[in-house]
């Protein structure tokens, strides 16, 4: 309940008031202790200072985040991927709400938004592993669409998580492979578990994103020769099978497989222990995009094929997975050799 109280050195009365994170605070009742009727002045802001405590206080309660945040999630994702996306984005962002005492949408603020790259980049060891800045964004994505919700059923006027200004960091390169890196893949995968083995060919050959290669028996013709991937946002691509996936086609359908590949639940954080165990710990799986789409270009065939190979809607987005030297394009050079 608010009170007022004199302040040494100020002509004011001074108003104590609880926050909404439980704890206390004080802020001036702009009215004078000289001026006339100043008692019954600060008591009506007191008094309007303890309505708004209470009302806050049971809107807070009522429209808590653990209470629908996890249902709306779930009904607004269908997609099994991008359900898991999100609920490990709220995860991360639900903890660092809990560190800060905020249970409700009406607690959130602007600079609470803006601080949180910097929580998510070094947090407290005991709440969780520290991520990078670019994961921090896509996080408060999540936070965003879910402060949207809020806005909608009306526990908030507005959207403080939106348009925070925030910059994302460039990126660091992923490296091709190179011919003896792979060489000493290639050994080390003979040791290690069958998926592996056939996760890493199909990747080699078709250039696709590790999630790709576990892809449906049902979308590869071998009769045709076809195999539909199915990317970011669901998007289908349809591309050539590489004739050396045939007999690994060939297995899967003998073993009964749902998939071309069975991927296990872990399987990007495997790969992130392989790698390091082999000392290639510059390179992650994706690197295999890369290095396909870069010997390709080495290969000298058109931006336009490659990326119906590959699947790249955008000659942006190809351009960056090409890691072509200065020694692949020195003999360019002799075209500008003066007549």
């Amino acid at each position: 309940m608010a009170s007022y109280y004199p302040r040494p050195g100020s002509p004011f009365y001074w108003i104590r008031f609880q926050k909404p994170d439980g704890t206390w605070g004080g802020k001036s009742s702009g009215v004078r202790r000289a001026a006339d009727g100043s008692l019954r002045k600060v008591k009506q802001a007191v008094a309007q200072e303890t309505m708004r405590e209470h009302t806050f206080s049971e809107q807070t309660q009522s429209n808590r985040f653990d209470a629908w945040v996890p249902k709306f999630l779930s009904r607004k994702y269908a997609n099994e991927k991008t359900l898991i996306r999100y609920q490990a984005g709220w995860s991360a962002i639900s903890t660092f709400l809990t560190h800060r005492a905020v249970i409700a949408p009406a607690q959130v603020t602007y600079q609470l938004c803006t601080e949180y790259p910097a929580f998510r980049t070094n947090p407290p060891k005991e709440l969780m592993k520290a991520r990078s800045h670019n994961t921090a964004l896509t996080e408060l994505k999540v936070f965003s669409a879910i402060m949207q919700e809020a806005v909608r059923r009306g526990y908030i006027p507005a959207n403080p998580a939106i348009r925070l200004g925030l910059r994302r960091h460039a990126p660091k390169q992923k490296p091709e492979i190179t011919a003896a890196e792979q060489a000493t893949i290639e050994k080390a995968l003979k040791s290690r578990d069958e998926w592996m083995r056939d996760c890493w060919l199909v990747a080699m050959l078709q250039g696709c994103r590790l999630t790709e290669t576990a892809v449906p028996l049902r979308e590869i013709d071998l009769k045709a020769g076809t195999i539909t991937f199915r990317g970011k946002g669901n998007r289908q691509h349809c591309a050539p099978l590489h004739a050396d996936l045939r007999p690994l086609v060939r297995r899967a359908i003998k073993q009964k497989r749902a998939t071309l590949v069975l991927l296990p639940k872990y399987a990007a954080k495997a790969w992130f222990r392989f790698f390091r165990q082999i000392k290639l710990k510059h390179l992650c799986f994706h690197s295999t995009r890369v290095t396909v789409v870069t010997r390709l270009a080495r290969a000298h065939h058109p931006i336009y094929l490659t990326k119906a190979y590959v699947g790249h809607g955008s000659d942006t987005i190809h351009a960056i997975y090409q890691r072509l030297s200065p020694t692949d394009v020195r003999h360019l050079g002799a075209a500008l050799a003066a007549a």
